[in-house]
């Protein structure tokens, strides 16, 4: 047997034959097991990762074997290589000497526990003496293991080793080890041994943390009761009973509130036990109530003007738009959702003025959501066949004026040219076809409203000096649509005087993350999960630290970047950096973007897969991409709603057929190789099919192609774009207008970054 604790730093620096540590991390990310399973035909693993990555392998990939699974387990944990996984090897790790616990190490520990509970190789208090070896740490593993340690001591009613192990835990580190159920038992713990108060502080503390299932709640009022007495639950103060509320039955709620009325003028001492009061208050319809406790309590209104949202939208699901209006009207605050809100309501109202008003206002502060740009189209167009009746054009200037200038107002824009087109009012037609660009930069429709107004842009004459100043660049680019082909006077051009605010101190802070993260002990250590595709535990880290440390969203959107350009993580890299674009109202359009911040949203990851089958399939690599973006955003493990996967959303049943066609018999739609040969071969089918037209294709790869062809013969009169306006079906519409765009991005990224 081969020892490989130590064989495997030494191999990390003198073997060469094996892939570098960080490539095999890489292909374990992103699933890449035919690789993997290529590499060890013809070599032993000798180092810790590539031991683990065999686990990864034989757990996940569609050639893998549970057994030797098990064995490569026990292997690593043991740090030798085992014949055979018995249960006289497992025992062996409960009295050998435990090596440098590395992250490999501590997943593999766990996902051994599980699989030696599964099989029921250890005796309860053999599995307390195995939780028992590994040293906790803030570590996710640790939190699961310590988890599923008390709950194994309580189980066996060691009440005290529960309390001795938590009390041996440094302070610091026990806010991210207990979970809810651990310090529910620590709590438990103390009062069976005599400390109540202490057990009753424990617990009040417990009942403050944030997003707490209503069980614990549950288990803690049971054991309230057992030990307190029935009915001392409804005795307690109302700060206090507040926090139990989700343990209590409706009667004894209903009992409550009839005669404790304290509870709605008292000035609560918890932001849960508030939250919890005022849902109930909420979804039972005591609407007096409610108001009463949120004018008792305006600290915990203003300091989340998101839960008045939350609690509003309660009143509209249950049809009470009057009341919804009336608690946003009295309580307002910041959040875009109180916007939304009175718009959904004023429209099932009727009341048309404040419906408009208040979706534009909504659509100022978040103008992402394509749903509610498409009800501001249905109403200031009422489409009748080839007719369409236009609102006043102050309708659409008030809702310019108020909408950022983004992408996603190009369907405004877009609308707004036509009305001004339909009205006669030419000269004013012209005079904003010299600035449409601006108004929607990088949007699909910018080039819709040149194909379709073209006639009328080339009565005007390009400006000689587009990179004069902003005004002649955005008059350029409203003449040429940015289409590269067209734009020869900027192609390579600096163009940093008119790129948007904040977006080169973006890209600068963008560049120091990686540092940032890896000089942070937390952050480091959630950067190793992310690097072998352990997201969730990597992401619980990230979360406690920005909580922690109270940072805002934004700042968690950075973090989230830094470790995605750490661990070759397309997905945190381009999702967050597209993320933290919004937040700043910046235009994702690669022509007015740094370097630094394009490359991010318009990466072009497994790029030799890529070429490889684009060429096979004899089409553009851009279209691969553009595909890919909107489907997965770059997630190898992206699972959809409907069960699509991997990088190219290829649902099972597609991928059976095409890999049938193709020959391919083992295969996971997670690994990126399958995904997009699989992918490729159905986007150049569906091009060839029409007359390879990105456009086309792209309406049959979402909705199918027979709904294409049905599509086509009750909508299509000879125009594209008109057609795309009436097609039936709003995902579709929508899934057009991105991967098109996404393909312009991808030619532009070419072209003028020559990336």
């Amino acid at each position: 047997m081969r020892h490989f604790w130590l064989a495997s730093r030494i191999l990390l620096f003198f073997t060469t034959s094996l892939f570098a540590e960080t490539d095999l991390q890489y292909l374990i990310k992103s699933h890449q097991w035919g690789q993997i399973e290529n590499h060890f035909r013809n070599t032993n693993p000798s180092r810790e990762s590539e031991v683990y990555s065999l686990i990864e392998f034989h757990e996940k990939s569609p050639n893998g074997d549970k057994e030797k699974r098990f064995r490569y387990l026990i292997s690593l944990v043991r740090g030798v290589f085992v014949a055979e996984s018995s249960e006289e090897e497992v025992r062996k790790i409960l009295t050998q000497t435990m090596p440098f616990q590395t992250t490999l190490f501590k997943l593999s520990y766990w996902k051994l526990y599980t699989e030696i509970t599964q099989r029921n190789y250890l005796t309860p208090a053999e599995r307390i003496q195995f939780l028992n070896r590994l040293n906790l740490e803030e570590d996710p593993i640790c939190r699961r293991l310590l988890d599923e340690l008390v709950r194994l001591l309580a189980a066996n009613n060691q009440w005290k080793e529960i309390l001795d192990k938590i009390n041996s835990i440094q302070e610091s580190h026990r806010r991210y080890l207990l979970t809810g159920d651990t310090q529910y038992r620590y709590g438990k713990a103390k009062l069976i041994l005599g400390d109540e108060k202490a057990a009753v502080e424990e617990w009040i503390n417990l009942l403050q943390r944030e997003g707490l299932s209503d069980s614990t709640v549950q288990m803690v009022a049971a054991d309230w009761s057992k030990y307190k007495g029935s009915g001392s639950i409804l005795q307690l103060a109302p700060s206090e009973i507040t926090l139990l509320l989700p343990a209590i039955s409706h009667n004894d709620k209903e009992a409550l509130f009839r005669t404790r009325p304290e509870l709605f003028s008292s000035r609560l001492a918890y932001y849960e036990g508030f939250k919890h009061l005022t849902s109930i208050l909420t979804k039972t319809g005591k609407t007096n109530e409610l108001f009463r406790v949120l004018r008792s309590n305006k600290i915990f209104v203003d300091m989340d003007s998101s839960w008045i949202v939350s609690l509003a939208d309660i009143l509209y699901q249950q049809n009470k738009f009057q009341a919804a209006i009336e608690l946003l009207k009295t309580f307002p605050g910041k959040d875009a959702g109180y916007y939304r809100v009175l718009t959904a309501s004023y429209d099932r109202l009727g009341d048309r003025e404040l419906y408009f008003e208040n979706l534009i206002l909504y659509l100022g502060k978040y103008p992402f959501n394509l749903f509610y740009q498409d009800r501001l189209i249905e109403y200031l167009v009422d489409r009748k066949g080839e007719k369409s009746d236009y609102a006043p054009i102050a309708k659409f200037e008030r809702a310019l004026a108020e909408i950022p200038n983004l992408p996603v107002k190009g369907r405004l824009v877009y609308w707004y040219l036509r009305a001004l087109k339909e009205n006669g009012d030419i000269e004013k037609l012209k005079k904003e076809l010299k600035r449409y660009y601006a108004l929607c930069p990088g949007s699909y429709y910018t080039r819709v409203i040149r194909e379709e107004f073209l006639s009328i842009i080339k009565e005007s004459n390009k400006p000689d000096n587009p990179t004069y100043n902003k005004e002649y660049l955005f008059e350029y680019l409203s003449y040429t649509a940015g289409i590269p082909e067209e734009s020869y006077a900027i192609l390579g051009r600096n163009l940093g005087f008119v790129y948007p605010k904040d977006s080169y101190e973006l890209g600068n802070k963008l560049g120091g993350m990686s540092s940032r993260i890896q000089g942070h002990k937390l952050l480091n250590l959630a950067k190793e999960y992310f690097r072998v595709g352990e997201d969730s535990l990597g992401l619980s880290l990230v979360n406690f630290h920005v909580k922690r440390e109270n940072l805002s969203e934004e700042e968690k959107d950075e973090i989230l970047v830094g470790i995605g350009d750490l661990t070759y993580n397309t997905y945190y890299t381009a999702f967050h950096t597209r993320s933290l674009l919004k937040r700043h109202f910046i235009p994702d359009d690669p022509i007015l973007l740094p370097t630094s911040i394009s490359v991010r949203i318009y990466p072009r990851p497994h790029q030799s897969i890529v070429s490889r089958y684009a060429n096979e399939n004899d089409i553009s690599e851009d279209k691969v991409y553009a595909l890919m973006r909107q489907e997965s955003f770059f997630k190898e493990t992206a699972t959809s709603r409907s069960n699509a996967r991997g990088l190219m959303q290829i649902m099972p049943a597609t991928g059976r057929e095409l890999a049938s066609r193709m020959g391919v018999t083992s295969y996971s739609l997670y690994d990126p190789e399958t995904s997009i040969r699989l992918g490729t071969k159905f986007l150049a089918y569906l091009l060839k099919s029409n007359g390879n037209e990105l456009k086309w294709a792209s309406i049959a790869y979402n909705g199918g192609p027979g709904n294409l062809r049905k599509w086509k013969k009750s909508v299509y009169s000879g125009d594209f774009n008109h057609f795309l306006e009436d097609l039936p079906y709003k995902e579709s519409r929508d899934y057009c207008r991105i991967v098109v765009s996404n393909f312009y991005a991808y030619d532009i990224m070419k072209k003028y970054h020559k990336l």
